[in-house]
């Protein structure tokens, strides 16, 4: 395999995988998933749980806890995460250098802060009705204005994030 993946040739690739689904008539997206399990693990509280508003927009019209093709989606790409890492000649570092100059090389500290900001951002997305691959790469090439707001709110937190977390100018 390659050391390095042409930016060009993924980028082709997740244009068809989302040309595919936008013809499917569904959209690229990766949380349902995790409502439809919060929903499936919440239903042993309650009988009231699979038909309630939260989960009826997750679980399809017959408010039936399900694994749909979004389960499928998440399991792949944790699959083809694994398979690019196994296949990759390069290891990369569990600790960006980047991140050490600023931080030390204290790889749970890395990991709790991805994690952090993982959950931070699958849980704006949700709030914003969908997920971050649902906003951004269906709703901003399908000019969806809700895709557009999502993404630019994105970077308009992001940017400020990271030059609080690295300073304005980056770790020198």
């Amino acid at each position: 395999m390659q050391a390095k993946w042409s930016w060009v040739k993924g980028g082709f690739l997740l244009g068809v995988w989302n040309l595919l689904v936008f013809l499917s008539g569904n959209h690229l997206g990766t949380t349902t998933a995790y409502a439809q399990t919060a929903g499936y693990f919440t239903q042993f509280f309650s009988d009231l749980i699979p038909t309630s508003a939260w989960t009826a927009g997750t679980c399809g019209a017959d408010s039936t806890l399900r694994v749909g093709w979004q389960w499928l989606l998440v399991l792949g790409i944790f699959l083809g995460g694994l398979l690019a890492k196994g296949g990759h000649r390069q290891q990369a570092s569990a600790v960006p250098e980047m991140w050490q100059k600023r931080f030390g090389h204290r790889p749970r500290l890395r990991y709790l802060h991805a994690f952090i900001g993982g959950f931070l951002m699958l849980f704006g997305a949700r709030m914003a009705g969908g997920c971050t691959s649902s906003h951004v790469i269906s709703g901003m090439s399908q000019l969806a204005v809700s895709g557009l707001l999502f993404g630019g709110a994105v970077f308009a937190v992001g940017i400020p994030v990271a030059m609080l977390l690295y300073g304005k100018r980056g770790v020198q």
